[in-house]
């Protein structure tokens, strides 16, 4: 699925940004150039960010 439609970055894009280390939106934006056209996407990737983060830190809480 495709979040930021004006730079063509998919969900899966998002993903890898995240686990390589990406933190904020700023992070995402730099990377991917999420939300530095139009901005409508802004909203829902970080949202996604969050939760993904969130995922990456259970996975590891998991492990040890």
């Amino acid at each position: 699925m495709y979040i930021c439609i004006c730079n063509a970055v998919t969900e899966r894009q998002l993903r890898e940004c995240a686990r390589a280390g990406a933190a904020s939106l700023e992070d995402v934006a730099f990377q991917l150039g999420v939300g530095t056209t139009c901005g409508r996407c802004r909203e829902c990737a970080s949202g996604m960010l969050k939760e993904m983060r969130a995922e990456c830190a259970c996975a590891l809480a998991d492990a040890e």
